[in-house]
């Protein structure tokens, strides 16, 4: 296997139980679509400016990347955000069953970066990822391995080629789910594994803004290969429009 995950870290709760935390960008209470396209709003992913950071420019106050699934099983399910509070992205991968333990990750050298389990409005475990703007438009991470595959060397679906800096952490002790995280400026991947999904059965659906006229990623349901497990791969490619704004916003903040 080509993928070396140094960062490879085993996390273990006290507790068996998900809970939301909304101090941070993350809330319990994700997005949904209606049926009419509009959005059911969370309460933790605010807009607004932090204490002695100049007023965002009007653009980046209008922008807009709440995005969801497009077909399939996971049809409608919201799976990322922008939390301009923070400056931050927020991707959220629905949890296949399975032993996860509730959890909170700060990563010591990635500043910014913080991993969580949560619970949507429906109530179903979601893995909530936030992810500082300036690691996808500006600053390339070179503090972490790398690598280019899935483990057992599987293409990275829907993702430019190329290494990207990863990160593997154990979603619960003594269990075979895991995530990995693929981090790049201008992409991002996600990917939880478990053994909950079986050989053969793969599919694609796209990652649509809120009123479906564009795509930003993909969430693929990656089969199982012997003696790998399958899951889920989350992929997002920062459209170059979007990625200017999001710039000249950073380029704009007080240091």
């Amino acid at each position: 296997m080509k993928m070396n995950f140094k960062a490879h870290l085993t996390l273990c709760a006290l507790m068996l139980g998900l809970s939301a935390c909304g101090n941070n960008g993350f809330d319990g209470q994700t997005s949904s679509k209606t049926t009419d396209g509009n959005e059911n709003q969370g309460s933790g992913v605010g807009s607004g400016n932090q204490p002695g950071v100049p007023s965002q420019s009007d653009a980046f106050n209008k922008l807009d990347m709440s995005a969801y699934v497009d077909g399939g099983n996971y049809d409608s399910i919201q799976v990322l955000s922008l939390d301009k509070k923070n400056n931050a992205l927020l991707l959220y991968l629905p949890l296949p069953p399975g032993p996860f333990s509730n959890f909170t990750f700060s990563h010591q050298t990635v500043k910014g970066l913080k991993i969580q389990t949560i619970l949507d409005s429906q109530q179903n475990s979601r893995l909530a990822i936030s992810i500082p703007l300036r690691y996808i438009v500006k600053d390339k991470i070179s503090i972490l391995p790398t690598a280019n595959t899935l483990p057992g060397g599987r293409k990275l679906p829907q993702m430019p080629t190329g290494e990207y800096p990863s990160l593997g952490l154990s979603i619960a002790n003594k269990s075979d789910n895991k995530m990995y995280l693929y981090l790049n400026t201008e992409a991002v991947g996600l990917f939880v594994e478990s053994s909950f999904f079986p050989e053969y059965i793969g599919i694609q659906a796209p990652i649509k803004n809120k009123l479906g006229t564009r795509t930003l990623g993909y969430l693929t349901i990656v089969p199982k290969s012997k003696p790998y497990n399958g899951g889920l791969f989350l992929s997002f490619i920062m459209p170059k429009d979007l990625g200017i704004i999001i710039d000249e916003h950073l380029n704009g903040l007080i240091n």
